[in-house]
């Protein structure tokens, strides 16, 4: 490989990397895919510095977009100081210096031509849906679809899936374009034709959504307006049909399907997907891109426009019909929004409910209206939503909507910082001139922030990664070498990556010491056990988990006591710190009145937690029984 090529082929393997291993919002992925990151963009900045790279060209808006960013990840670990969760905090600050390098690395591609980077994302995105789809036409491949059919493989959440599946729209209809060849807009129409079996079959409402506003957002930048017409009018209801035969089989759409009826239908479903993505790249070859009459081309784009103007209509009048009328229909959508009534599986296409994201929210507002300026902490929504929620059922690890998120876990700064970090990338690519393949690409950051309204995908890799090292790549321009080198500041930036690598590595082996500690517990080796946790808790100090193992490894009761205790202060809103505090003291002490004030401190937090529950609302009643008989 040519040396000149060597950086965006790694970049490309990063994005891959992040996509199909990307472990939903695991910490431990994050470690592998952030440590490669880092090593890559710090690596790339020191050769700039060398002068061996050519330096991207970052006007004022592109600066401010990298430091706002730099700073939000910055603030997010300041914010430990304070957090309810600062662990957690410890790792969400960890995620944000990933996608700061993730930036910073799309930023050192600024001389790639856009329709190389257009051309590598759409072939990316069209190895992820085939890969997804396949593990729907073979049950061994992802056997968790027993469980939950909804797809979601190998990003690990369905929505962040249907959010790739949005973001194929406009780079497929970039390449069927009349200045492609023939192999490119066939290439086009098949990447548009899984992207939309793929969205469908997540069951994301908001995805469909999405792939709707790409769709008309392309027709109405696009001067060939015809051309993705077309393509829409073959690749969209193909996709739809195969998508609804797949919704027909049990083994594709329902929960809970044995092996046997999933294996059944999947090759059904493989075979009619096989077969009309056959028929549909061959009507691409010889349909697409070819020359019409000025009169002919406006026909087809007034006869396509009031098709779907009918559509929606029709759907719209359906919708009021069937609800009774506007105002009930109106009454109706309000409620499902405000009592937040969700539908699982396939039936989701067909409420408008909002999932539970109204109750979330209100949680993320009444948490920063006690904690204005800093929030509660990065990353600590679920301890927030944990002790806010009247039903178990509705708790959750982040609110489902970033700027909310924000708000909510660093205050009014960390939101500032957000808003400022999207306003200045905005304002830097106002300041560009966009070919079709530069159109694509920015669409595709227009329908991540959107998705970022509705979601949580701050917490996923596979998206933010890839997005934030396109947003880098689109507000740069192409630079040249530096005339001298500079040693200093590329001394600075291998530091601050070194810091950041192990920043990283800390929690990762805390982590993986504790697991290794209890695997010694289980097998009788406590000395073992205690030396490991000892180990965890100095890589960790943030984290209970070490202190609960080496409290369980101790062999004096006041010790582990301490323990148990030093793990409450540290997170003291935290019910299930004070419930494993009041358990030892009840069960291994028999110290019955700091048990029962523990263990009543824990239900009080939350009465649905583990005091609330048995076998811990038993021994808090056996407590309370202990210190006065007359109230059993």
């Amino acid at each position: 490989m040519r040396r000149s090529h060597a950086l965006p082929a790694a970049a490309l393997a990063l994005a891959g990397a992040a996509m199909f291993a990307g472990g939903g919002s695991s910490d431990g992925r994050l470690f592998w895919i952030g440590t490669a990151a880092l090593l890559l963009s710090v690596t790339a900045a020191v050769l700039v510095f060398a002068g061996r790279v050519p330096a991207p060209a970052l006007d004022g808006p592109a600066i401010a977009f990298l430091l706002l960013l730099g700073a939000l990840a910055a603030w997010q670990a300041l914010t430990i100081e304070w957090s309810i969760l600062p662990s957690r905090s410890w790792d969400y600050a960890n995620r944000g210096f990933v996608y700061l390098a993730f930036a910073c690395l799309g930023a050192l591609l600024g001389g790639v031509p856009r329709r190389w980077v257009a051309s590598a994302l759409a072939a990316l995105l069209g190895a992820l849906f085939a890969v997804a789809l396949t593990a729907k036409v073979f049950p061994s491949i992802y056997d968790d679809y027993g469980r939950i059919a909804r797809l979601r493989w190998p990003v690990a959440y369905w929505n962040e899936l249907a959010l790739l599946g949005a973001a194929a729209v406009p780079l497929a209809l970039w390449l069927t374009g009349r200045e492609r060849d023939r192999r490119a807009r066939v290439a086009g129409a098949l990447l548009l034709y899984s992207a939309v079996v793929t969205i469908v079959l997540t069951y994301s409402r908001t995805g469909i959504v999405l792939a709707a506003i790409a769709g008309v957002a392309w027709l109405v930048l696009d001067r060939e307006r015809l051309e993705g017409v077309e393509a829409l009018a073959l690749a969209v209801p193909a996709g739809g049909i195969v998508a609804a035969v797949g919704l027909s089989l049990p083994g594709i759409r329902s929960d809970g399907e044995s092996g046997s009826v999933r294996a059944d239908d999947g090759r059904v479903f493989g075979t009619v997907f096989v077969l009309v993505a056959i028929g549909v790249g061959v009507a691409a070859w010889y349909l697409l891109g070819r020359e019409v009459a000025r009169e002919r081309r406006r026909l087809v784009i007034e006869i396509a426009t009031v098709l779907i103007l009918i559509v929606l209509a029709a759907g719209l009048v359906g919708a009021v019909v069937h609800a009774g009328g506007p105002a009930d229909f109106v009454r109706d959508r309000w409620a499902d929004f405000a009592h937040t009534q969700s539908s699982p599986g396939a039936s989701r296409l067909r409420t408008t409910s909002s999932g539970n994201r109204w109750g979330w929210w209100q949680q993320a507002w009444d948490a920063w209206t006690h904690h204005p300026a800093g929030g509660t902490g990065a990353g600590s929504f679920r301890l927030t939503s944990e002790l806010r929620s009247e039903n178990p059922a509705l708790e959750t690890t982040e609110p489902h909507n970033v700027p909310l998120q924000f708000l909510s876990e660093t205050g009014i700064v960390g939101l500032l910082l957000y808003l400022g970090m999207v306003t200045a990338a905005v304002l830097a690519l106002r300041r560009r001139e966009w070919d079709r393949a530069g159109t694509a690409l920015v669409l595709i950051l227009v329908l991540g922030v959107v998705h970022q309204v509705v979601d949580i995908d701050w917490d996923f890799v596979a998206t933010q990664g890839p997005l934030f090292a396109l947003a880098g790549y689109l507000v740069a321009r192409p630079g040249r070498l530096l005339p001298e080198r500079r040693l200093l500041p590329a001394a600075a930036v291998a530091v601050a990556g070194l810091a950041a690598i192990y920043s990283l590595f800390s929690p990762w082996l805390s982590e993986r010491r504790v697991a290794a500690g209890y695997d010694r517990w289980f097998r009788g080796d406590f000395v073992g056990a205690l030396d490991a946790a000892k180990a965890a808790h100095s890589l960790n100090p943030l984290s209970i988990e070490p202190l609960w193992l080496w409290a369980q490894s101790e062999r004096s009761d006041q010790a582990s006591q301490a323990l148990y205790l030093r793990a409450a202060r540290r997170e003291p809103l935290n019910p299930e710190t004070w419930y494993e505090l009041g358990y030892f003291e009840a069960v291994q002490m028999r110290q019955w009145r700091p048990a029962y004030r523990h263990l009543d401190r824990s239900w009080h937090l939350n009465p649905f937690g583990p005091a609330g529950q048995p076998p811990g609302s038993k021994l808090l009643d056996q407590a309370r029984c202990k210190l006065d008989p007359a109230t059993c």
